[in-house]
């Protein structure tokens, strides 16, 4: 059996000594044998609250002072109990009295266990806790001697119901004490523990042996007392090691649970955590996160110097270290950087404090890593100065486009001024050119009214020519009128069906010309979203194209479609005409261009002029293909 779990002989013999005297002289005189039992419990008590008070200011004394207080309140019970006894003849002979004095103790004893661990890791002020128990002693001897405690005990008929629930109760106070002690014994030692175990059980048993009794002289009577003799023994016992003969057993006990406590700390913080020699730097104990983040095994960096391991790539800043912490100051948070085992930087955050173990000064060492911290606002500066860069360019190209803004206004100045000039042209060609026209016209027939009897052919010849020369000027300059009005009048888009539209052009041409002979083949369901007048007289300039120049064939073939160019939809206008040269092509869609061989044709070459403007406004394009002979193919996308 190891020493945790044996009573050294000398106590052991002397335990025994005294419950054979005890049980010797119970047999020859129960009152003296009661008087023995109680006064040595009494006088246990006192010596467990002298040992607990005198060792109060000593380290984990809380729970033996508390235990301590509650035994002298407990001793001075007990000694009231053991002089109001049956036969002592101190006060009146009633067995009541001194049974009501026996269980306000074991109350008081059975609590005063339970509570005590709460003071293990509690402050506990003696003085306070010494008046409390010295009232609450005072409070219970006076309601027993004034009447108001329970009945214990009835001549004749023993014990009361109250008595006997008592002491179960109290028994189970201690069974909980004694579950509440195993709970609590890493802040014990193991011998301690066993001893207070053993002291509970004990007074579990003389409180069961207590409920069985009739006579205050009875064998269970006397078992109880026994029981209770051996538990208050070993409860002194128990104080008497710790308190007097192993003072600082539990600070080493607590020494030790910190150790662990601080290693297990030590070796998971996710920190790095280094323990050196504070003179030459040699490394005594290193935790996971130096190993993690370093890349060095515990092993093969203990007892070897920073130096042989180059993990300070910078040696002055450990000398700088190490004057510090000689000189007394604080080290905390110093940027610096260390050597991976692979030779990668690792930045961190440098914590130290000096510490000494085995009389050697040394070093306790804290690093965070700062390594991706340190990266990521290095990548953020880079980051915030090419955004510095665009800022500045965005600035520029921010006064190049108000400059830009502003020349556009300027432009758009000089566009109103122009419309305005081209509305004042028009308003002149409108008025001031057809005032004249219509003057000459209207001579050119009054002439021919009144003298055209009288002149000759070729004076008539000359004047229906004026008729018809003033005629076609009229017509030229409502063409001007409107081709300059596109390019100014605002655009109602909607959706359009070109195909209705080119349907109805072609039965105009038809119906003007029923005698010639013309196909036209129109592909249906072809819209657009646009402007329908302008669309209108865009297909009607380029349908009106391809009919005029197909006026040369036996059989005229018109046809408007559409193809898929590029992911979009292309229309096109194709005819059988007489086609074109494509290296005039160029010159198809400018104002008052005719290429040589249209001229034998009507027109004054604005139609394909107007086509362009109206495709152009609406963000379109058009382009023809052609070929002398063989007929002509316009394109146009909106």
């Amino acid at each position: 059996m190891t020493e945790e779990t044996t009573v050294p002989w000398p106590s052991a013999a002397a335990a025994a000594a005294i419950l054979g005297g005890l049980w010797i002289t119970s047999h020859n005189n129960f009152l003296l044998f009661h008087t023995l039992a109680e006064m040595f419990s009494v006088l246990v008590s006192a010596g467990i609250f002298v040992i607990a008070w005198n060792a109060r200011h000593l380290p984990a004394s809380r729970f033996f002072l508390f235990i301590g207080i509650a035994h002298l309140c407990v001793a001075g019970l007990d000694l009231l109990h053991t002089l109001a006894y049956k036969g002592m003849g101190v006060f009146a002979d009633s067995a009541d009295i001194a049974t009501q004095l026996w269980i306000a103790a074991r109350y008081l004893q059975s609590i005063s266990f339970l509570v005590a661990p709460i003071f293990i890791s509690r402050r506990l002020s003696a003085t306070a806790t010494l008046a409390v128990y010295i009232v609450i002693t005072a409070a219970l001897i006076a309601s027993i001697f004034g009447g108001v405690f329970p009945s214990c005990y009835r001549e004749g008929t023993g014990l009361t119901p109250f008595k006997i629930a008592s002491e179960y109760l109290i028994a189970l106070t201690f069974v909980a004490a004694f579950v509440v002690l195993r709970f609590k014994r890493e802040a014990f030692g193991q011998r301690f523990v066993n001893l207070l175990s053993a002291a509970l059980v004990l007074m579990v048993m003389a409180e069961l042996a207590f409920t069985f009794y009739v006579d205050v002289y009875d064998i269970s009577n006397l078992a109880g007392h026994l029981f209770k003799v051996m538990a208050v023994f070993l409860v002194y016992k128990g104080t008497v090691e710790i308190n007097l003969k192993r003072p600082y057993d539990l600070l080493f006990h607590e020494v030790k649970r910190s150790e662990e406590k601080f290693a297990k700390a030590f070796n998971t913080a996710p920190t790095i955590m280094i323990i050196t020699t504070l003179t030459d730097g040699r490394y005594i104990e290193v935790n996971e996160a130096f190993e993690t983040t370093l890349g060095w095994k515990r092993r093969e960096v203990l007892g070897k110097t920073s130096l042989e391991m180059g993990i300070w790539p910078d040696l002055n800043q450990r000398d700088e270290v190490v004057r510090a912490i000689e000189s007394g100051e604080q080290v905390i948070n110093r940027e610096i950087t260390l050597h991976g085992k692979r030779g990668e930087i690792v930045e961190g955050l440098y914590s130290a404090v000096g510490i000494e173990l085995n009389g050697e000064k040394c070093l306790l060492s804290l690093v965070r890593d700062m390594t991706a911290r340190r990266r990521a606002e290095r990548e953020v500066e880079l980051l915030n100065s090419e955004l510095t860069i665009r800022a500045r360019q965005l600035e520029e190209t921010n006064c190049e486009l108000e400059a830009t803004v502003e020349q556009l206004e300027s432009v758009n100045m000089e566009l109103e001024t122009a419309n305005k000039e081209l509305e004042a042209f028009s308003y002149t060609v409108s008025h001031d050119l057809r005032n004249p026209l219509s003057n000459i016209n209207g001579l050119a027939q009054v002439i021919q009214e009144l003298f055209g009897k009288k002149l000759e052919p070729q004076c008539l010849e000359f004047i229906g020519k004026i008729h018809r020369e003033t005629l076609r000027m009229n017509r030229l300059i409502d063409t001007l009128i409107r081709f300059a009005r596109i390019s100014r009048c605002e655009l109602v888009p909607e959706t359009v069906d070109l195909s209705a539209l080119a349907m109805e052009i072609a039965a105009d041409f038809q119906l003007a010309e029923p005698h010639r002979q013309a196909i036209f083949s129109i592909g249906k369901d072809l819209t657009v979203h646009g402007d329908p007048r302008l669309l209108r007289l865009m297909l009607d300039n380029l349908l009106g194209n391809a009919w005029k120049y197909t006026g040369t064939r036996n059989k005229a073939h018109i046809e408007f479609g559409t193809i898929e160019q590029g992911g979009s939809n292309v229309f096109f206008v194709r005819d059988n005409g007489i086609g074109f040269n494509m290296a005039h092509a160029d010159r198809l869609f400018l104002p008052f261009e005719r290429l040589e061989s249209n001229n034998s044709f009507r027109g004054e070459g604005i139609g394909l002029a107007t086509v362009f403007r109206i495709v152009q406004r609406h963000g379109g394009r058009v382009w023809a293909e052609g070929e002398e002979g063989k007929g002509a193919t316009f394109y146009f996308s909106l």
